[in-house]
């Protein structure tokens, strides 16, 4: 009996961690890092009041308008991210690498007496996914089979691979020898990778509806894609854990020394949406302007594929393991965006600054295929995620047609009242005018924040009281982007 309301108790108090979705993973496809083509990127993503590329449409579709020719853009960029993740006092540092296409793009001045007519179409990278760490230390109060115990997700699979096992006496985590005994732990090592990106497939138009005054639109198609992996080994590499002599059906049977217990997921995200923004931007005098623009809501659509698999190894030799598939789909409404834009102009240094509010506590989770779990992280969305104002500064030289030196700064504050893992953007780049029509633009942008992450959740059989403990990870990430582009005029 008591096995069976343990089992109840985890269905009812844990989430399902790799099939169930959250308020961060709402978060991670509404966040927007600083983006665009290399030269909008050196610059921090701050042009939202002056026309820096096709990638300035992003934060202002107004700033087409001030486009002095038709041009052509192309970007490839590499992003390397690496962490160091300190679980139960011990250090780890681990690393990935990802390379993509970040933006491509035209834009066409049309030949006009007075004022503008601008129109762009292309792709734009908004964000990526990149996360990389490693876990490795030894754990003396839990073992991941306390998670496979307490967690119907999980529960079928480890009992087909005898990471669960089960006796006359009860059903119990291989690494516990019965729930009632003392635990004596074991080896942990993990590894977690996360990457994708999340773009935009956009078409723009832009005029200098009267003189000074540009208004512009555009309109989106996102697309982009996710991708989960976690290696979890656990290993007896002390001789803890030793033969179970037992009963099994009134018989006497002896259970394997348990070697090692393995669980690999996987998850697979598609991403699909369609999105709108409107700008304008007045230019008071030559030298100055400022705009304003809002993005509303978008609606993702979200189509994910997930595979848990679970290996129980023994000392003796062989193994046991299964595998458990499945797909599920649900939607995400992002955040609307307002930003403000000032910039300067035909000075020596030209500066560009904006200030983005984005109301985080509007995201929701929708046809999420339970309406009591929506209904709840819904709830918590409110509850937790803040309104936040990003802010951008940028700084370009201007003194030289050949060469256009640029710096920049973001400032992402944090969304969960949770956390504190603000994300700092520091940027740099530079234009190298080949010849009269062609550029080479290069941009490299460095971002830093700390994190923490639940590894898992477990009941704590030292409290006593049903209670659960989670282990948790602190994470302190080094993110780079290299972009190199290539803009032609015409």
């Amino acid at each position: 009996m008591r096995y069976a309301i343990l089992v109840i108790l985890g269905l009812f108090m844990i989430p399902d961690l790799a099939q169930s979705q959250n308020r961060f993973d709402a978060l991670r496809f509404s966040t927007q890092y600083p983006a665009g083509d290399a030269f909008t990127l050196s610059s921090g993503g701050s042009s939202s009041a002056s026309f820096t590329g096709y990638g300035s449409a992003l934060l202002n579709p107004a700033t087409l308008g001030m486009a002095k020719s038709s041009s052509f853009n192309i970007g490839l960029g590499l992003r390397d991210i690496s962490e160091d993740a300190t679980y139960l006092g011990t250090t780890s540092s681990y690393d990935d690498s990802q390379t993509a296409f970040t933006n491509v793009g035209f834009v066409y001045a049309f030949p006009t007496v007075q004022g503008s007519l601008v129109f762009g179409g292309g792709y734009n990278q908004i964000a990526d996914f990149n996360r990389a760490y490693r876990l490795n230390a030894f754990n003396d109060r839990s073992s991941i089979t306390d998670l496979f115990f307490d967690n119907d997700f999980y529960f079928d699979t480890a009992f087909n691979a005898f990471a669960i096992e089960e006796d006359d006496f009860g059903v119990f985590p291989i690494f516990r020898d019965g729930l009632d005994t003392n635990f004596f732990g074991v080896d942990q090592t993990a590894t977690v990778t996360e990457s994708g990106q999340l773009g935009e497939f956009t078409a723009s138009i832009a005029t200098e509806f009267v003189e000074g005054l540009y208004v512009g639109a555009m309109l989106g198609i996102p697309v982009g894609s996710y991708s989960y992996k976690r290696d979890f080994l656990e290993r007896d590499t002390q001789g803890f854990y030793g033969p179970i002599d037992t009963f099994i059906d009134g018989e006497p049977f002896t259970i394997p020394a348990p070697d090692n217990v393995i669980l690999q997921e996987r998850i697979d995200a598609d991403i699909t949406g369609f999105s709108a923004r409107i700008g304008a931007i007045y230019r008071f005098i030559p030298q100055l302007s400022l705009g304003i623009s809002y993005s509303l809501p978008t609606q993702y659509n979200i189509e994910e594929s997930y595979s848990v698999f679970i290996q129980t190894s023994y000392e003796q030799g062989g193994s046991e393991s299964d595998e458990l598939r499945g797909e599920t789909s649900y939607k995400v409404k992002t955040p609307s965006r307002l930003n403000f834009g000032i910039a300067t102009h035909d000075l020596p240094v030209n500066i560009t600054a904006s200030v983005e509010r984005v109301g985080n506590s509007s995201i929701q989770f929708r046809d999420f295929g339970d309406l009591g779990l929506e209904v709840a992280e819904n709830d918590a969305i409110r509850d937790d995620f803040k309104d936040v104002y990003n802010l951008r500064f940028g700084a370009t030289l201007n003194i030289s047609d050949v060469v256009q030196p640029s710096v920049g700064y973001a400032y992402l504050p944090a969304v969960s009242r949770s956390s504190n893992n603000d994300t700092q953007f520091v940027s740099g780049g530079v234009r190298i005018g080949v010849n009269q029509n062609l550029s080479l633009d290069f941009g490299l942008q460095y971002a830093f924040f700390d994190d923490e992450q639940t590894v898992y959740e477990f009941f704590d059989y030292q409290a006593a009281d049903g209670s659960f403990q989670a282990e948790r990870v602190r994470t302190s990430a080094d993110r780079f982007h290299a972009v190199i582009g290539v803009n032609f005029r015409f």
